[in-house]
């Protein structure tokens, strides 16, 4: 057996909690066309940076959405961002998923070398 085989069918079987024999099928021929997919080479150091990053974002994260039910947002503003390494397609999704996962902003569109950004902001008081 593969190792993607494996990764995918014991997450699979974290994510269902769900024993039973159908189940299992379902898994072990989910894992099997995971498995077949193409595999896209990314380091251990990549994958460890993102997960560190995603758990420093997250109360960070949690403060905003408090923030966005009990305070006003009013103030709606579309703006790119360069992208850092255009050509690498994991630093285009760690780029994304780090803006898309705080609340008060969204990636709308990506093009070849910047990402749009809808994004939420207060009054700013004089």
């Amino acid at each position: 057996m593969s190792g993607p085989f494996i990764l995918a069918f014991g997450v699979w079987m974290l994510l269902t909690a769900d024993f039973s024999w159908a189940n299992v099928l379902v898994g072990v021929f989910a894992a099997a066309l995971v498995s077949l997919l193409p595999r896209h080479r990314f380091s251990a150091w990549q994958l460890a940076r993102l997960i560190l990053s995603t758990l420093i974002r997250v109360p960070m994260a949690l403060w905003e959405s408090f923030c966005i039910v009990f305070l006003p947002h009013p103030n709606e503003r579309i703006s790119a961002r360069k992208l850092h390494e255009p050509e690498n397609r994991w630093s285009v999704f760690c780029q994304t998923f780090i803006i898309t996962f705080t609340p008060r902003s969204l990636v709308i569109s990506e093009d070849d070398k910047e990402l749009r950004i809808h994004s939420l902001e207060r009054e700013k008081r004089p």
